[in-house]
């Protein structure tokens, strides 16, 4: 039967294109795929550009081969590591401050001081020339404790919203400092079905669910800064 050669041309470009699209693989897959392959070759450079979390072959095993069986929608949440740093900024301030009236105190009352801090070693009865002292250096000694901790706090929740934008953002040739962005951490959770040769040598079939998360920042001068997809989490 005749077929007129634009129809066969057509026919062929439409092959091909169905078997470029059948032989591509999802982006997850290909990240999770150089991932569990640095794991298996103990390539620790590679994996600390790409993964948060480690599969150890000497614990969980080595992932053989796997099927990636599904990838949910992308949700987003606010990268607050700017808004964090001007916190922890503040509660140092404040803390410096409070440190400075606390010294002035001191130095003006470092006798009865003293002899507040002998008479509670001692577990003796505060004289009562001091006791007014003692009160108010009971209240000096619990704000600090309460400044100090409320830094602390700051200074871990900066710490904790940093990380996944350093690692998506990292570059050795170009270092940022995120709190300095404003920006939008995406994140993905990948389902795979991953055939595994456990460390006693056993093979076992495991479901496990892979999250990766990117940085979507925004500088000052309003100019974008795109992470790449890590990985940062694998349960299952």
């Amino acid at each position: 039967m005749y077929r007129p050669k634009s129809t066969a041309l057509i026919s062929m470009a439409t092959l091909v294109a169905v078997s470029l699209i059948g032989c591509s693989s999802a982006p997850e897959e290909s990240l999770i795929s150089n991932y569990f392959r640095a794991s298996r070759m103990r390539d620790n450079t590679t994996l600390a550009n790409i993964a948060m979390v480690s599969f150890r072959p000497s614990e969980r095993g080595i992932v053989q081969n796997f099927s990636l069986t599904s990838v949910s929608e992308e949700q987003r949440r606010p990268m607050r590591a700017r808004e964090y740093s001007i916190a922890f900024e503040e509660a140092v301030a404040v803390e410096r401050e409070f440190s400075d009236r606390k010294q002035a105190y001191q130095d003006e009352n470092l006798g009865a001081i003293e002899r507040v801090l002998e008479a509670e070693r001692e577990e003796s009865d505060v004289a009562r020339r001091d006791r007014e002292v003692q009160e108010a250096w009971v209240t000096w000694r619990a704000e600090m404790l309460q400044h100090a901790q409320t830094v602390s706090d700051a200074r871990t929740l900066l710490a904790e919203e940093r990380v996944v934008g350093e690692a998506s953002t990292f570059s050795p040739s170009n270092p940022i400092d995120v709190a300095q962005y404003e920006g939008e951490i995406a994140s993905k959770e990948a389902v795979i079905e991953a055939s595994v040769q456990t460390p006693d040598d056993q093979t076992e079939q495991l479901t496990l669910t892979v999250t990766l998360e990117r940085a979507e920042l925004t500088a000052a001068d309003g100019s974008p800064l795109n992470g790449r997809w890590i990985i940062t989490k694998i349960d299952g």
